[in-house]
């Protein structure tokens, strides 16, 4: 027998092969609806760090490795957003899911209420205390580099309050279901980003432009210009289960539905910004190996962050549809559906994380043109491909958890996973061991290692559904038996 014949005689013995009809039906009318445009949304969130970066890339490595330590700390702030976000997310697929759509829309109300306040406090704040947060941050890198990244920070952080708007109105969005308001309004604000920041940076009809200040101060009006975009779709009612009026703004919060989105949102963002603290700290052990090293670092992170992109959107997919399905009480369709998604993910991100890294020089031409950043850029994007294997168990399977509201346990293990193996295993590998930015590198593969074992064994165990267990008896097993959302 020929090695085509017995590969397929070992597909055929597969549990997949048997239900690969009911798979399919599952990918083209439930995964597919969402995470493409969910995929294209965070591409477009992602593209505006990124353009920013090439739009200041050609001012010289100072000026990018300036952006790459500013936004080191933004996206500890981001991440908290994100995280109550999540919670906003979750709490409105569920309310829809059992047809209660006042508590989805007092959910969606009261986050934005109460983050928007919040970041305009944050951004207050952070200003004030600029200076000691980069010196901090940049360790022993230049002079110059701190000046840039500072002036980058100072300007950035007038943009939460925009963000924190338009993360969580788009988050309540897509618990509805609706992900293509949120793509459309964040592929705007990157178009404008990008208009307006080149327009800022280099100037137009003669004017010679702010330079890099014009970068900051870019991503900062395109946000804001998001952010209101949001609150009208959401006033207007493009969603009819989420239409929420201005003046509705300003009623009383509900202490209940607050306490069930921060009950997901503050664990949520618990593991969120001890995790990007962790991953700022790195980023100081980086600070110190010259500037070419810190550009290379942080580019090769942007590229990494695109290759990325699909698993992300196939994580928010999973987030959405398994609280969907829990919130109709189709307990062993959400098992299901979870495990296909991960393994979607894990065979589809290392195709492709495989298929891109022999071209990680020609990536690298994009955002530079030293030699010596091309180099650490090349290296950090081949070893990014070698581990993608391992990627999806750490970062998809712990987003369906969250869709079942099983977040102290991604928490824990998020935590132990940062501060136990990329921190310390970081620093002894790169400072210690004198592996340089290899070996901090290394450090964040081995926590992937170890979240991944932790998030499968939840999976498989079955654990993550412990707030669900009357509801498991009645269970269709058919994915085909129930209509999609």
């Amino acid at each position: 027998m020929n090695l085509n014949g017995l590969l397929r005689q070992r597909v055929v013995k597969t549990h997949w092969y048997a239900k690969r009809k009911s798979y399919r039906v599952l990918f083209w009318r439930e995964v597919t609806p969402l995470a493409v445009p969910i995929f294209l949304e965070n591409t477009c969130v992602l593209l505006m760090g990124v353009l920013s970066t090439f739009l200041v890339s050609w001012l010289g490595k100072e000026s990018m490795a300036g952006v790459g330590l500013a936004d080191s700390f933004n996206m500890v702030i981001m991440a908290f957003f994100a995280a109550v976000d999540l919670g906003t997310t979750v709490v409105v697929a569920f309310s829809l899911g059992t047809r209660d759509r006042k508590r989805a829309r007092a959910a969606a109300r009261q986050s934005l209420v109460l983050m928007t306040v919040l970041a305009l406090g944050l951004a207050i704040g952070i200003h004030l205390a600029g200076e000691q947060i980069i010196n901090v941050i940049a360790g022993e890198a230049t002079p110059e580099v701190k000046a840039l990244a500072l002036s980058y920070l100072q300007t950035t952080v007038w943009s939460y309050p925009a963000a924190a708007i338009a993360l969580i109105g788009s988050g309540a969005l897509r618990g509805a279901g609706n992900t293509k308001i949120p793509l459309l309004i964040n592929g705007g604000m990157n178009i404008l980003n990008i208009i307006i920041s080149s327009i800022l940076i280099y100037g137009a009809l003669g004017w010679g432009g702010l330079g890099f200040v014009g970068a900051g101060l870019g991503l900062t009006i395109a946000r804001y210009i998001g952010a209101i975009a949001i609150i009208a779709v959401l006033a207007v009612g493009f969603n009819p289960a989420l239409r929420i009026t201005l003046k509705s703004y300003f009623t009383p919060l509900n202490g209940s539905i607050l306490r069930e989105v921060l009950g997901i949102g503050i664990p949520a963002s618990i593991e969120s910004v001890l995790f990007n603290a962790g991953k700022l700290l790195t980023q100081m052990f980086v600070a110190g190996m010259g500037t070419n090293v810190i550009a290379g670092n942080f580019i090769a992170f942007s590229i990494a962050a695109l290759i990325n992109l699909p698993g992300n959107a196939l994580g928010s997919a999973s987030t959405i549809i398994v609280g969907r399905r829990l919130g109709k009480g189709q307990i062993a369709q959400a098992e299901r559906q979870m495990k296909h998604i991960f393994w979607l993910a894990t065979i589809g991100l290392t195709a492709i994380a495989w298929g891109t890294a022999p071209f990680a020089g020609l990536f690298a031409s994009f955002y530079t043109q030293e030699d010596d950043v091309k180099e650490v850029i090349k290296i950090l994007i081949w070893l990014n491909a070698a581990f993608m294997p391992i990627w999806a168990a750490s970062w998809v399977l712990p987003a369906g958890l969250k869709g079942a509201r099983d977040v102290r346990f991604a928490m824990w293990v998020t935590m132990l996973g940062m501060w136990g193996c990329r921190v310390v295993a970081g620093y002894f590998l790169g400072i210690v061991l004198g592996m340089g930015v290899v070996g901090v590198w290394m450090g964040m593969f081995m926590d992937w290692a170890v979240r991944g074992v932790f998030f499968y064994w939840r999976m498989v165990s079955g654990r993550w559904l412990w707030k669900y267990p009357r509801l498991r008896k009645n269970q269709p097993e058919s994915i085909t038996e129930q209509p999609p959302s």
